[in-house]
């Protein structure tokens, strides 16, 4: 409904603030399906292994006849066709198969269940992501349109002064480069607008031609504290999906190996089973149970032992589980080192961002002092306009720095396994 009401107000544009774009990302992107069915999975692995602990029935009905050929005559079955039915129900008493493979669902149950949680907060952190980059590179755009208007505005100013004989060929030429450049310029922050589009709206799974118009303000850096790495780091690796689902793996390699080596235990079951026979189909219990021979009892099953197989699968299942630890290992280590370059990552912007805001206040300052300078004939027109290119770089160096904050704290926020985006105003 609410993309429905946001095409309303305009079929060709669809205005979007962050929360707008995580609400229709989070539901209509592709990659929900895919959370969806990592949390089926995770309730049918689990209930798969508990269903292995619960009796098993079995039946079976025919319809035939046995001419008892080898047996005495008077033993022999007559020519007549009969029913036959048997019901058996098996309890499971002691089995390391079935124990193994309960304790295997369990964590399986919890790596599917961590691996859908792993995907929500990839989505949130992705469509937060290329938003700010669409953003970006509108404000961007934006401000490459807004100097070339400038340096139009400027080379007819100059071009003026050179018909008039005030201005030289020199600064005539030197204005048409300016011009020329920023021609160059805002061509860039198109292409990179279009491309930025077309990844957001493949993120949130957004068809057709209708384009995206970003209306978010960000007026102060992400709000994120990292008042403590060492803290912060300890809670990422408490947190992160990926590394629990490392060290899930890393379980489930070491129950395989323990399932291999119980091989060698026999198992133990209790059993009750009915078998019927008679010429009549039982169409009323109480036939059946005139007409059944029931056994009841305790059954242990010893396996033959294959030395040869039972040794290669527990050496393969001893590989495998070493290969698991050791990516459990590896996987920590990446952990940390990437949360490690997240953290400086964001910092450092969240630095930028107050020299940049200084940087833009001061040309904002030396822009003004400029054109009064100007007037007073103190500086050249050429100056002026040296300063107005150092006031467009700050301010593109202000937006670039402003969304990369919000990155890296988003960054920050998907390696603790959040599925919110990062907050709005400084802390």
């Amino acid at each position: 409904m609410l993309l429905f009401a946001l095409l309303i107000v305009s079929p060709d544009t669809l205005n979007l603030t962050l929360d707008q774009a995580l609400r229709i990302g989070l539901r209509q992107s592709t990659v929900q399906a895919e959370v969806k069915a990592s949390k089926t999975q995770s309730v049918s692995t689990l209930a798969r292994g508990i269903t292995a602990l619960l009796p098993s029935v079995s039946g079976s009905v025919g319809y035939g006849k046995s001419n008892g050929f080898g047996l005495p005559e008077s033993l022999r079955a007559g020519p007549d066709w009969s029913w036959t039915g048997n019901l058996t129900i098996n309890q499971v008493v002691f089995d390391p198969a079935v124990f193994t493979g309960l304790a295997s669902s369990i964590v399986y149950s919890q790596y599917y269940s961590t691996d859908a949680r792993n995907r929500q907060a990839k989505l949130v952190y992705d469509i937060t992501t290329d938003y700010l980059n669409l953003l970006k590179a509108q404000l961007l755009r934006d401000a490459a349109r807004a100097a070339l208007c400038r340096a139009d505005e400027n080379l007819k100013v100059i071009r003026e002064k050179h018909r008039l004989g005030s201005a030289s060929e020199i600064d005539l030429m030197r204005f048409e480069v300016f011009k020329s450049q920023a021609e160059i310029e805002l061509l860039k922050a198109e292409k990179s607008l279009a491309v930025a589009a077309v990844v957001f709206k493949a993120t949130v799974n957004l068809n057709g031609e209708v384009a995206v118009q970003p209306t978010e303000e960000l007026t102060q850096p992400a709000g994120f504290r990292v008042s403590d790495p060492d803290s912060l780091l300890a809670e990422i690796k408490r947190r992160n999906p990926g590394l629990a689902m490392a060290a899930k793996s890393n379980t489930i390699a070491r129950i395989n190996l323990a399932s291999s080596v119980s091989q060698a235990l026999p198992s133990v079951s209790a059993y009750w089973a009915s078998n019927y026979s008679d010429s009549c189909f039982p169409s009323v219990s109480h036939q059946w149970n005139d007409n059944d021979a029931v056994s009841y009892g305790i059954r242990a099953t010893f396996p033959l032992l294959n030395l040869k197989s039972y040794i290669l699968n527990i050496v393969d299942r001893a590989s495998e589980s070493r290969r698991a630890g050791a990516a459990s290992m590896s996987a920590a280590l990446t952990i940390r080192s990437t949360a490690l370059s997240a953290i400086l990552g964001y910092e450092e912007a969240k630095k930028t961002c107050g020299y940049a805001r200084r940087n833009l206040k001061l040309n904002r300052r030396l822009h003004e002092l400029a054109k009064e300078q100007l007037r007073l004939g103190a500086i050249s027109l050429a100056d002026l306009f040296g300063v107005e290119a150092d006031l467009a770089q700050a301010q593109a160096t202000d937006t670039r720095a402003l969304c990369d904050s919000y990155i890296q704290a988003a960054q920050i926020n998907y390696l603790l396994g959040m599925a919110r985006a990062p907050a709005k105003e400084a802390q």
